[in-house]
């Protein structure tokens, strides 16, 4: 998987475009491992919040959901977990989406909400970075707590020289599919 676009609007919504190629999984039923241990790594992530079809929650719908969705919710889940502890009223919400009859195959749009474009941009490389670790079983390479003192130091330093990059509004966390 590979985050190939980034691009920050705004209204605190970052939008990437997301590629995986034919030959690795698009699907978590492919790759079963890859919930699982995320679930492990933050425990948080199972409780999160999803609107789909079907009604699932997270953690039912991680078993069978596209890579990308899995990324999207990691993503939020990396930038919450930044927040704890820190001041913040923003509300971050993500969509997954995908046309493929417009857009090749394996093309995925997914957007996320943000209050600190540096911080958003940090965690989408080290949510990219867990995902492919994750695919490629090599976790174990990513020393996730150390990752994660590097964000909030980047979130403490990042807001003492720009402050927030967006208007306050009430924390929701809700994520849309």
């Amino acid at each position: 998987m590979r985050v190939t676009e980034i691009a920050f609007d705004e209204s605190g919504t970052v939008r990437l475009i997301v590629e995986i190629p034919e030959t690795e999984a698009y699907h978590t039923s492919n790759a079963p491992h890859m919930p699982r241990i995320l679930f492990r790594m933050f425990p948080y992530l199972a409780a999160q919040r999803c609107y789909n079809e079907e009604g699932h929650s997270f953690r039912r719908e991680a078993l069978a959901t596209e890579i990308p969705h899995l990324f999207e919710h990691l993503l939020l889940e990396i930038q919450k977990k930044v927040r704890r502890g820190i001041a913040s009223d923003v509300s971050i919400k993500g969509e997954t989406e995908w046309n493929w009859t417009i857009d090749p195959r394996g093309r995925f749009h997914v957007t996320v909400g943000y209050d600190n474009e540096i911080v958003a941009l940090a965690s989408v490389r080290l949510a990219e970075r867990i995902i492919n670790a994750l695919d490629s079983k090599e976790i174990a390479a990513i020393d996730i707590d150390r990752e994660m003192r590097r964000l909030r130091e980047l979130v403490k330093v990042s807001r003492r020289f720009i402050g927030p990059l967006r208007p306050n509004e009430p924390d929701e966390d809700i994520v849309s599919v």
